[in-house]
């Protein structure tokens, strides 16, 4: 049975984010179960977008600086590293990091930051979507990875967790080819739990002290959970993530995926009791989708019942942030800069809403069909 540490962690304030990882890692025999001296170790933080901590859209920089200084404990040298959303750049990286607060680590002496912008090809025969991955070279050249996730609800995966993030390993505008190539969410989802065996993360720590409720990834509320996640199976970690608040596993499609893949099963909590910390009335904006799912006629809902992506063209800055991210090509700019979807070719991805800097897209799901992801 598979251990998650589930501690509570009520502030960001630094000696309780400390001790709360402390206490997470120790469950689960310390950080020398993951690191060894000499060891690189990749950190792969939820590093979304340029956006302050605050927000709730990224992982919170005090959880990772705990991190990386349990790992350079160990003996280890981590690498903060992540792909975020939009051009894949020296200079929009670099932005990224200060906003995040990656840059204050690394200036602490506590952690590299990834800037170097190459991939490598990894086989993977034994996956079920993918049989081959394109991936962050310091990925591939690391020792060890932890994925550092931040609770959020999902548009497209129902919420974002541990597995999730390591979407970020997926280098720039190659991600757009793989929402393309998955247009499928079961299809998508089973390409991430490939990605997740490929990448074979050794621990995965989710921050949930300040989650995100809501239209997420990008454009919901912070939500207090108090909370911090440690598990060395992303799954088992996602699951507790997912009970606390309140969205079935059937209700998030990479669990979904797990757990037909026979990868979900009974975890062993430690530390707090989910009950104890669990929020009972979190926005979750879909509904399940339960026995329904997977019906012969789902494929034959007309376009205009399913969700679709609304742009709020009165705050719009026309910045084309969501044409560039389209992975199918469905949106187009009109003549005042504001932008339109093709429905017939939209792939409801939602990666206009998740990358969307103002937060001007929300996903419209018409309330006979819900349950429709």
């Amino acid at each position: 049975m598979t251990k998650v540490s589930l501690i509570p962690c009520e502030s960001y304030e630094r000696e309780r984010v400390e001790r709360a990882v402390r206490e997470a890692l120790s469950s689960l025999g310390g950080m020398a179960a993951f690191a060894s001296p000499g060891m690189r170790v990749l950190v792969k933080a939820n590093l979304l977008m340029k956006r302050a901590p605050e927000r709730a859209t990224t992982t919170h920089p005090e959880v990772v600086r705990a991190l990386c200084r349990e790992i350079r404990a160990a003996g280890a040298q981590p690498v903060i590293a992540d792909s975020p959303g939009g051009p894949f750049t020296l200079g929009a990286l670099r932005g990224v990091y200060d906003a995040c607060g990656m840059r204050a680590i690394a200036d602490e002496g506590l952690a590299e930051l990834n800037d170097d912008f190459s991939s490598v090809t990894r086989a993977y025969p034994e996956g079920h979507a993918a049989r081959s991955l394109e991936l962050l070279a310091c990925a591939a050249r690391a020792d060890a990875i932890i994925t550092v996730g931040k609770l959020k609800t999902h548009g497209l995966t129902g919420m974002t967790g541990c597995v999730k993030n390591l979407f970020g390993l997926v280098p720039g505008t190659i991600k757009a080819e793989y929402h393309a190539r998955y247009p499928d969410v079961d299809d998508f989802s089973d390409m991430l739990l490939d990605l997740c065996a490929c990448a074979r993360p050794a621990l995965a720590v989710l921050d949930a002290v300040e989650a995100m409720e809501g239209e997420g990834p990008s454009g919901g509320r912070p939500r207090h959970v108090g909370a911090i996640l440690a598990s060395p199976d992303p799954h088992a970690a996602d699951a507790v993530a997912a009970e606390l608040i309140g969205i079935a596993p059937e209700q998030v499609t990479t669990l979904r995926a797990a757990r037909r893949r026979g990868l979900l099963g009974a975890a062993e909590v430690v530390g707090a009791r989910v009950e104890e910390l669990a929020v009972s009335d979190f926005d979750i904006p879909m509904q399940k989708r339960g026995v329904l799912s997977g019906a012969w006629w789902l494929g034959h809902i007309p376009a205009f019942l399913k969700p679709r992506p609304v742009f709020t063209h009165k705050s719009c800055d026309g910045c084309g942030t969501c044409l560039r991210a389209c992975p199918a090509h469905a949106i187009s700019m009109d003549e005042n800069r504001r932008p339109r979807v093709d429905m017939q070719r939209c792939i409801r991805c939602f990666c206009c809403q998740e990358l969307c800097p103002k937060t001007d897209v929300n996903v419209y799901r018409n309330p006979l069909f819900k349950w429709l992801r």
